[in-house]
This record gives C-alpha cells, sequence and structure tokens, in this order.
C-alpha cells in the first residue's frame, strides 16, 4: 500500500465522517451529559464523562456564541404557551444525578451564569449507580438531598425525574413501571417543593413504547425526554413524539459541539 495514499485517505475519512456537509436542521437543541470528571482506569462507558475543564470550555462557547440556557419549567410554560423558539434556546440536561454534577459542573455553570437540569434517580439519592455492574463501570457517589437543595436554590439548577430505581421500562412488569413514573414525580416533589414538568426515560434504544409513554404523560409530566439523537421541531408535537437530545461524549470538542447543535449530531458514522 502506498503510504502517501494512506496519509491521505485517513484526514479525509475523519472529516467525511464528521456532519459539517450535511443541512442545518432547526429546531430545540437539547444537550445531555451524565457524569463530569475524570474516568475511573476500569471504566467501560468512559463516553459518559466528561472533563471539568471540556465541559467549562463549552459552556464558555455557548455563551459567546449567543445561545440562552433555559430550564425545565420555562420550555414547559412554552410549550403550554404556544410560543415560537426565538432561535438560540438550549437545554443543557444530566442524567442520573452524580455527586460530580453538584462538585464539578454547577459550580460552573454558576460562575458562567448558565442553566442545567438534572434528572434525578430518587432510590439512589445519597447513594450509588447501582443499576450499574461494578465490575465494567465503578459504582459512584450520588448528590445528597443536602446537595439538590443546594442546588436549586441557587436557581441555576432544576430537576427531573429519572424513575426511582432507573430501570428499563419496557423490560419490567407495566404496573411497575407506572409506579416507577409516577412515584419518583411524587417523592421529588415532596423532597423539593416543586412540581417536576420533565421526564427522562432511563436507556436508549427500547427505553420506552407507546403504552409507557402514556404512562409518563398520565401521571402529569409536561415534558417528556428520550436518548434519541437529533433535535426537537418546534411547536413540539407531544402528541406524537419525545424531546430527542444531542448525547455530549468525552472526547468531542467545540466543533463536535457546534455540529450536535446545527445538524443534530457531529458524526454520520
Amino acid at each position: 500500500m502506498n503510504p502517501l495514499w494512506l496519509l491521505t485517505a485517513l484526514p479525509a475519512a475523519w472529516l467525511l465522517r464528521r456532519s459539517w456537509w450535511l443541512k442545518d436542521i432547526p429546531g430545540l437543541p437539547v444537550l445531555v451529559y451524565h457524569k463530569i470528571g475524570n474516568p475511573p482506569p476500569n471504566s467501560s462507558l468512559k463516553d459518559l464523562w466528561v472533563t471539568p475543564e471540556n465541559f467549562e470550555k463549552q459552556v464558555i462557547w455557548l455563551k459567546e456564541k449567543g445561545y440562552e440556557t433555559i430550564s425545565f419549567s420555562r420550555l414547559a410554560s412554552m410549550h403550554k404557551e404556544k410560543k415560537p423558539l426565538k432561535g438560540n434556546e438550549i437545554l443543557i440536561t444530566f442524567d442520573d444525578g452524580y455527586e460530580n454534577n453538584y462538585r464539578y459542573a454547577w459550580p460552573i455553570l454558576a460562575k458562567h451564569k448558565s442553566i442545567g437540569n438534572i434528572f434525578v434517580v430518587y432510590n439512589t439519592i445519597g447513594k450509588t449507580n447501582i443499576w450499574h455492574n461494578p465490575k465494567t463501570e465503578p459504582w459512584i457517589d450520588m448528590a445528597d438531598e443536602k446537595m439538590l437543595l443546594e442546588m436549586q436554590e441557587s436557581g441555576w439548577i432544576e430537576f427531573g425525574s429519572h424513575t426511582m430505581n432507573h430501570p428499563k421500562l419496557t423490560q419490567i412488569p407495566y404496573e411497575d413501571a407506572v409506579w416507577e413514573i409516577r412515584e419518583s414525580k411524587k417523592q421529588l416533589e415532596g423532597l423539593l417543593k416543586r412540581e417536576m414538568t420533565a421526564f427522562a426515560y432511563p436507556y436508549g434504544l427500547g427505553a420506552y413504547d407507546e403504552k409507557i409513554r402514556k404512562a409518563v404523560l398520565d401521571a402529569g409530566y409536561v415534558l417528556d425526554f428520550s436518548f434519541t439523537q437529533g433535535k426537537t421541531s418546534w411547536p413540539w408535537q407531544r402528541e406524537f413524539k419525545t424531546i430527542d437530545r444531542l448525547f455530549i461524549k468525552k472526547n468531542e470538542n467545540l466543533w463536535d459541539l457546534s455540529l450536535h447543535i446545527k445538524k443534530g449530531k457531529s458524526k454520520v458514522f
């Protein structure tokens, strides 16, 4: 094989893999993060980790580009009142409710006057991420009640439900799934003394079906978020689809972030 050909082909393949050549997609961008910090050496889910340094760069970039970070309650009001997007709104969301969100993400957001939204697994508050296999993804601390209340009091963090125990709702008895959906709303509202307008389905592919989604909407949530990659057309056709999100991974840079927001994904394969 000609080494010169290889040297030119590899950068071309890298460029073509990025979505820069796709058309811009209109709609609401919702970023989704999980853990802010450095992954343990034996982590098999390193893509779920974003370093504090990279996260802060991303928050600064959003501010510099004129994006307005908004809360679940603000988005719920926009949906109810049928308000159009101005074009610069964006949601920053975190799944699960890790202690590192409190330790790293919240101070960064507050420093740059940006709003974040955290989906909490109620029964793991102050405990660990017990749904992971500790042999492949070490258990780490979850935020406790005091941390949640402190973040909420600051005005820079709002919360939504991510069930009671983080099950895959389509793989447990329907009655148990309904309980996970309803009880988490009830318990979080009791703890935080405010309405839970937002729900996120745990896991990606197969996380919900028509029956499960109806149970979520019937429970009184205004907004339901999936892990489906993409942006959501606005006004949101709530009866037909969930709110999609843009998964920000460990090694993605500011160009990747820009591509996510403009194209609905940073890579095409």
